[in-house]
């Protein structure tokens, strides 16, 4: 498993001591070269509100690391044969049995896995939103749509800003913004049927919406939000989180066969962000409360996939890695760091201070590795 350097967890450990059928992808998919410069690059941020249990989203198969996970999920635990295998170097890991489709990618290395990600803050004291739904990663804008931080501009007023909101609560934005709207291009994109291709859902409809931007917009560069609800597992986490992932599985398919279909694929990547992981430990209504630092997935044709980055933390309550005793976890690789590694990719090579990522230009946080540049 690849390893991203990150703070003091001793540091950590101590601010915080007070503190249905899902598709398939068994077939080779072979992305189409389109080009991946800076100036025609793509973002696609999915953001799971309500905090993904990334826990049960991927679990270490080997022992003793299942034989712990298993120990503390109690209830919500996973079984050991219904999780779909891959490999990180020698090790074994199990995708959700509801995400089959990226399993597939996974394999086919189209996919990655950022492990243990989270907000991080040197030697300062741990802030009291830490937990909380309002320490989301990404910026509020007017009309309760969200956008990236380091691409949208910080005012709220998105109709001079560069940013379109567009339907099914989509937010895109670009350079140029302005001109896409002067051109009627935003009025061709919310008049556009849904694409067959995608899932009838609200899911489904938002990133139709992205793929009809994508054929109908002047292709430079976009950053666009797209926003999944259901991951707020405080009840019957089981069946609640099952559905979420199916969606998010049955989306993502259909959205990375369409963007290789129109030979973006390689100037095009979608990845992960949540507020937070949920707690190891099951809570007292068949849920889980809001934890720290967890997983995330990164997918594209530039992604450098088939891997785990990062550092997966032990899964035993009261060790090393955990920040309160109960399975939430430090993270070992900073939530900066990740923004900024997309940023980079995408082409924001000088990169001015972000609100959301106060360590955004920390030195000892170097880019990841998980993207061909």
């Amino acid at each position: 498993m690849q390893q991203a350097r990150s703070s003091s967890r001793r540091s950590f450990l101590n601010q915080s001591a007070t503190a249905a059928a899902a598709f398939g992808l068994s077939e080779v998919l072979s992305p189409i070269s389109f080009g991946a410069t800076s100036a025609n690059r793509v973002v696609v941020c999915i953001y799971l509100v309500g905090g993904n249990d990334s826990n049960n989203m991927i679990v270490p198969l080997d022992s003793p690391a299942y034989d712990r996970y298993a120990a503390a999920r109690g209830p919500l635990a996973l079984a050991k044969d219904t999780l779909l295998e891959v490999r990180s170097g020698s090790a074994r890991y199990g995708f959700h049995p509801n995400l089959p489709g990226l399993q597939d990618l996974y394999n086919q290395n189209a996919l990655a896995v950022l492990a243990n990600v989270g907000r991080t803050f040197g030697s300062g004291p741990v802030p009291n939103d830490l937990f909380l739904h309002t320490s989301m990663q990404v910026r509020f804008l007017q009309n309760g749509y969200l956008g990236i931080p380091w691409v949208t501009p910080p005012s709220s007023d998105t109709g001079k800003q560069g940013v379109l909101t567009l339907q099914h609560s989509v937010t895109l934005a670009a350079a140029d913004a302005d001109s896409i709207r002067n051109r009627g291009v935003a009025a061709s994109i919310e008049s556009a049927s849904l694409d067959s291709r995608f899932p009838n859902t609200p899911f489904g409809q938002r990133l139709s919406t992205v793929f009809t931007a994508l054929q109908t917009a002047s292709f430079r560069q976009q950053a666009y939000v797209v926003p999944l609800d259901g991951f707020d597992t405080h009840t019957r986490q089981l069946e609640r989180h099952a559905g979420a992932l199916q969606t998010l599985n049955d989306g993502l398919v259909a959205f990375y066969r369409a963007i290789q279909e129109l030979g973006m694929a390689e100037s095009v990547t979608i990845y992960t962000d949540t507020e937070f992981n949920r707690a190891l430990a099951p809570n007292a209504t068949g849920g889980s409360e809001h934890g720290w630092g967890g997983h995330q997935l990164i997918l594209g044709g530039s992604t450098l996939g088939g891997q785990i980055y990062g550092t997966f933390p032990s899964l035993q309550p009261g060790g090393a890695d955990d920040a309160i005793g109960n399975g939430t976890w430090i993270p070992s690789t900073s939530n900066s760091q990740y923004a900024a590694t997309m940023a980079a990719w995408y082409g924001k090579r000088e990169l001015a201070d972000v609100p959301e990522y106060p360590d955004w230009n920390n030195p000892l946080r170097p880019r990841l590795s998980f993207l061909a540049h």
